[in-house]
């Protein structure tokens, strides 16, 4: 090779070997979006998506993992809301970095982390780094995790903590502003003691499953547990006072995040009546069942009862306590004190009159009369007077499906009571054959209602055909609807009284007073065997009602026998009281 040829190739090669050297390398994923990107899951709570950027040497803390450290430290501090932002620019390092340092570049990320807390009226704002790192081998930007990222800035924190300091609980008064309960916490008092205990209700500590679910407090906390206690809990307890503090490890070095300024509780005034309930208790006994004595003019509950006895001084702070206020929320088919609805509907629709013939034979289509009774042609009037089942199931058959599920409507069935949230919806299910519809009109087949209910069907004729929505709280709006004409109510009001005065509830008559009532004894399987249900719905006096009652005796047998003189001895009792 001469001389010039090798100088050509030489220079060929330091050529070459130039290029090779001065090619570009291939710049790094960006910083920033990386960052943002993890900052967006944190703030929406992806743990995911958080836990997909977290460095490989940070693997052991899988999704559920990482939620259940999160939990951990914050899941204590009542957070309505986290966000998460960067709080300075990054600078894009050049790709030559992470040539120089073995494949791996460490950015510190400035942070500001904001919590919203029902413990603390303002954000809570707290500022931090972290480490984002580049990492060649999987070409990609990952956050170094630590759980001190939770709490920034507060070095020996380890959780967050909303701890509450409840004001005094209002009191619960009767009508005439009587105490019925109060004192606050395991001081709570109820100085009639069994008197409507039912309905009062108790206080019970709150449990971890309230507390998680967000309900306002500490675990152990008391709140409502059951009646008006637990139905206007919000109302009576208030809002406690709060704070959003920071723990350490030993409790001992708290930091006060942010506060709220609580609400003290507001009274709760009642419809309830001390004196009425007292006589009713004392005429409805210890009965198994529940009765409901109401003005029928605006739907106030004057007294409710239940048989069992219950003081809520016995069981504050109680656990596993579940009072059951038959009264309110116990479902009994009505039997024979749903023909009120039936007999109501049907003379308001112009189906009958009190003088239109009807027969009553001992079998109809497969509906009974009680113990078999046959009654020849008769007058819708003795029909209602003796409750005739064969008659009322003739009388549905004209009536039809539509009109007397219509009715029943109105009368309150099928719709939750609109102010008392401890009571029971009753319920006329649409007939869907003539057994059910027959059956139904007679308060069988799949018709359910509450004593509460009843008492508001004898409440609506005794109010000339206008039903007022029940309630137990004076607060509460009157809420009213005309369901009958007023002629009809009066019709009604007369074909009640004759039960009293010389039909199947002549149990329920008192010397100078006109009871109009309606007898009621509704057949149960029980262990395969049939028992009854005894009712009595009725008001008085007929010619200027006072109070209207539903009472049911269960499993007590004949309405007549049973519940007719239950409802005597509660009006004989409370009548000279309100009339």
């Amino acid at each position: 090779m001469n001389k010039r040829l090798a100088s050509v190739l030489a220079a060929v090669v330091v050529s070459g070997a130039a290029c090779t050297a001065s090619e570009p390398l291939e710049p790094l994923p960006p910083a920033a979006a990386a960052a943002d990107e993890f900052l967006a899951a944190w703030s929406a709570g992806e743990v995911r998506a958080m836990a997909a950027l977290l460095q490989s040497g940070d693997g052991r803390l899988s999704p559920a993992r990482l939620r259940r450290t999160m939990e951990r430290v914050t899941g204590g501090g009542a957070i309505t809301s986290v966000a998460v932002e960067r709080t300075e620019a990054i600078e894009q390092p050049p790709p030559e970095e992470a040539e120089s340092s073995g494949g791996q570049v460490t950015l510190t990320v400035p942070y500001e982390l904001t919590y919203a807390s029902e413990a603390a009226s303002r954000p809570v704002h707290l500022n931090g780094v972290f480490d984002l790192t580049y990492e060649r081998s999987g070409e990609r930007w990952l956050v170094a995790w630590d759980k001190a990222l939770l709490l920034p800035g507060l070095n020996r924190a380890v959780r967050l903590d909303a701890v509450y300091r409840w004001g005094k609980r209002a009191a619960i008064f009767d009508r005439n502003g009587k105490v019925l309960a109060r004192g606050r916490g395991a001081s709570r008092t109820y100085p009639f003691g069994d008197v409507a205990g039912v309905t009062l209700g108790h206080l019970e500590p709150m449990s971890r499953k309230e507390v998680v679910a967000g309900a306002a407090g500490e675990i152990g906390d008391l709140a409502g547990g059951s009646g008006l206690e637990g139905a206007f809990d919000r109302r009576l307890a208030g809002v406690p006072s709060s704070r959003l503090v920071a723990r350490s490890a030993g409790g001992r070095a708290d930091v006060v995040l942010g506060r709220t300024r609580g609400k003290p509780g507001r009274p709760l005034q009642t419809t309830l009546d001390v004196a009425v309930q007292r006589a009713a208790q004392a005429g409805y006994g210890a009965t198994l069942g529940g009765a409901v004595v109401m003005d029928p003019a605006t739907g106030d509950l004057l007294a409710v009862l239940e048989g069992a006895s219950f003081d809520p001084n016995n069981y504050v702070g109680a656990v596993d306590v579940e009072p059951f206020n038959r009264a309110l929320a116990g479902l009994y088919p009505p039997g024979s004190a749903m023909k009120v609805v039936t007999a109501s509907a049907a003379l308001d629709a112009g189906v009958v009159k009190p003088d239109t013939k009807v027969t009553g034979p001992a079998d109809y289509k497969g509906v009974s009369n009680f113990e078999s009774g046959v009654y020849g042609t008769i007058a819708f009037a003795s029909a209602v007077q003796f409750s005739v089942n064969t008659a009322f199931a003739q009388v549905a058959e004209d009536l039809g499906p539509k009109r007397i599920t219509s009715y029943a409507k109105s009368f309150g069935f099928n719709q939750q009571p609109a102010t008392i949230a401890t009571a029971a919806e009753s319920s006329f299910p649409f007939p869907q054959d003539l057994y059910e519809l027959m059956w139904g009109s007679i308060g069988q087949a799949q018709v359910l209602a509450t004593p509460l209910e009843m008492a508001s069907v004898a409440g609506t004729v005794a109010n000339d055909g206008v039903r007022m929505e029940p309630r137990i709280a004076l607060h509460e709006h009157k809420q009213q609807e005309r369901v009958l004409a007023p002629g009809t109510a009066r019709t009604m009001t007369t074909l009640m009284e004759s039960v009293v005065q010389g039909g199947t509830g002549t149990a329920a008559q008192i010397s100078g007073v006109r009871v109009a009532g309606k007898t009621g004894t509704a057949e149960v399987n029980v262990g395969g065997g049939i028992q009854n249900h005894a009712w009595f719905v009725c008001f008085a006096p007929a010619d200027n009602p006072a109070v209207a009652v539903g009472v049911v005796a269960e499993l007590g047998g004949v309405g007549g026998q049973v519940a007719a003189p239950l409802a005597r001895g509660i009006l004989q009792r409370v009548l000279p009281l309100v009339a």
